[in-house]
């Protein structure tokens, strides 16, 4: 089963949207269609900013979480993700060292002023936005009918 890991702002905007792709993915993710992956920060970040940000969204991203089988992996220890801080801002170095240690199929994140093609060719990560996504998934259902 292919395994995609989500960073925090698609699980927010996931919840602050019922028609955008970022609930798209997640209510794919409730169907098994993949292996939906998060890490402790992610989880973490996501409760935080919702917390200040979006109060009535808490109880909707614990309500789909529930109902979706999450892969919660460990965060990484600060020396392993060094590397990549000469691509990456700091705060996202750690969310590309779990997602590559994890060996992710696909990364979903709705920041792509960071994970830039260039951080994806050097991590070897494929990273979507959920609309990416959820298309890739729409073309590869086409075919198949």
């Amino acid at each position: 089963m292919r395994r995609v890991f989500f960073d925090a702002n698609v699980l927010i905007a996931g919840v602050a949207s019922h028609r955008g792709a970022s609930r798209a993915a997640l209510m794919i993710a409730e169907a098994g269609l993949f292996q939906m992956v998060v890490s402790r920060q992610v989880l973490d970040e996501a409760e935080r900013n919702l917390r200040r940000k979006l109060p009535r969204g808490l109880p909707i991203l614990v309500e789909i979480l529930g109902h979706v089988h999450l892969e919660v992996v460990d965060d990484p220890a600060p020396q392993s993700f060094a590397r990549w801080l000469d691509c990456i801002e700091a705060k996202d170095a750690p969310i590309v060292e779990t997602a590559v240690s994890a060996n992710i199929d696909s990364l979903l994140t709705l920041n792509s002023r960071d994970f830039t093609p260039g951080v994806a060719a050097r991590s070897g990560l494929t990273i979507l936005a959920p609309a990416q996504f959820v298309e890739r998934l729409r073309e590869i259902v086409t075919e198949g009918l």
